[in-house]
């Protein structure tokens, strides 16, 4: 009778290593050949060649419920595909005359992603919400690029490399 109890072993060891293999080959599978209608470039190769920034111009009373709100509509961003990040930018100094007091830049995947986020009703009620007298999205394309280059091959081939010391 103790050979039996080594076949059932053996038999459970082949089992679990079966069942882990198996969902292991579908879950590699899936990561390398994703479904083109529904991926999401964790790591994009590319960067997004677009920056929306929103302006905002709020009154000093408003400020802390606006900050609130736009908390609010961020996580909205954040659950969208192909969202990157988001940054609200305050102006430091409010004695200075500005026009506008807040900016957000976003960074998405792609212009299309951003269009279809913009377009969802949910995103136009929390725009309405922001307590802001004007509220003003702009896209900017991105024209020069910092980590695309090396500096120190742009400034030695002009000839402005360090001097030895």
């Amino acid at each position: 009778m103790p050979g039996d109890q080594t076949h059932v072993a053996w038999g459970y060891r082949f089992l679990n290593r079966g069942v882990c293999f198996t969902s292991g080959y579908f879950l590699a599978y899936a990561f390398c050949n994703p479904d083109v209608d529904n991926v999401y470039d964790v790591f994009p190769l590319r960067r997004s060649r677009y920056a929306f920034i929103n302006a905002y111009e709020v009154k000093p009373e408003d400020q802390y419920t606006f900050e609130c709100r736009w908390k609010d509509l961020a996580r909205f961003y954040q659950m969208q595909p192909g969202y990157l990040f988001n940054k609200l930018e305050k102006l430091q100094n409010m004695h200075v005359d500005a026009t506008y007091q807040y900016y957000d830049v976003m960074q998405w995947s792609t212009g299309e992603a951003y269009r279809r986020a913009t377009m969802k009703a949910i995103h136009k009620e929390l725009v309405h919400e922001l307590p802001c007298d004007k509220y003003r999205p702009i896209m900017y394309k991105l024209v020069v690029d910092d980590t695309e280059f090396s500096p120190t091959e742009s400034v030695a081939a002009r000839g402005g490399g360090m001097a030895p010391s």
